[in-house]
């Protein structure tokens, strides 16, 4: 297969602009900006946006495969980079990049990494610990004191309840925690009369026990 961002010959390939109902919810996530080959060639970045697709599935699974490895590899090159890169040259490349998006794309570097190991936070605050600690000590390998021992490195993740299901909840007369009905206070979902009305009524108001640990009623 074709390395550089040309598409297939012949039939093989077939915008989706071509097969696509203007009607439909098919339309891409994103535009690919118009850049040279990273790990990514044009080509791939306009497969993963829903701009291009294969009329025959080996096709299709060939360039599923082109993009595989060049991840695989592109992701073992951080090794060397990290290690060997002149640090004149690593600091144009963010200089290049800019601050703002530096941030966006070490942002989508730490997403796709925790995606990768499927949400394990312990095993990604290891990694990123282990990564500062290099960075830290790149300059020191061959120095005998002053070296980074120790990263702290902690993640927590929130989640926003899912108000449409809280309130099917509360409708059908199941229990809700104090923090469950704040959250559809918060959204609207409850007004001030229902709030009255169960601040108002008694211990055993269908549907709601107050606190996390209390015990649920009959």
């Amino acid at each position: 297969m074709s390395e550089d961002g040309d598409g297939p010959p012949g039939d093989l390939f077939t915008s989706i602009d071509g097969v696509r109902d203007d009607d439909s919810d098919s339309e891409p996530l994103l535009t690919p900006e118009d850049r040279p080959r990273g790990i990514l060639s044009p080509t791939d970045r306009d497969y993963l946006c829903g701009l291009k697709e294969y009329a025959q599935p080996q096709t299709d699974a060939n360039r599923r495969q082109d993009i595989r490895e060049r991840v695989i590899n592109g992701l073992k090159d951080f090794v060397l980079l990290s290690l060997f890169l002149d640090p004149d040259e690593r600091a144009k490349v963010f200089e290049e990049l800019g601050s703002d998006e530096t941030d966006d794309v070490l942002a989508a570097m730490i997403a796709f990494a925790y995606l990768g190991v499927d949400g394990d936070r312990p095993r990604l605050e290891r990694c990123i610990g282990h990564g500062v600690l290099q960075g830290a000590n790149v300059n020191r390998l061959f120095q005998s004191g002053g070296r980074a021992t120790n990263a702290d490195v902690s993640i927590s993740v929130e989640y926003d309840p899912d108000v449409e299901k809280l309130s099917r909840r509360l409708e059908n007369g199941k229990e809700l925690t104090d923090a469950e009905i704040g959250a559809l206070v918060r959204a609207g979902n409850i007004g001030a009369e229902d709030i009255e009305e169960l601040a108002e009524s008694p211990r055993d108001f269908p549907g709601v026990f107050a606190g996390r640990g209390s015990e649920p009623r009959d």
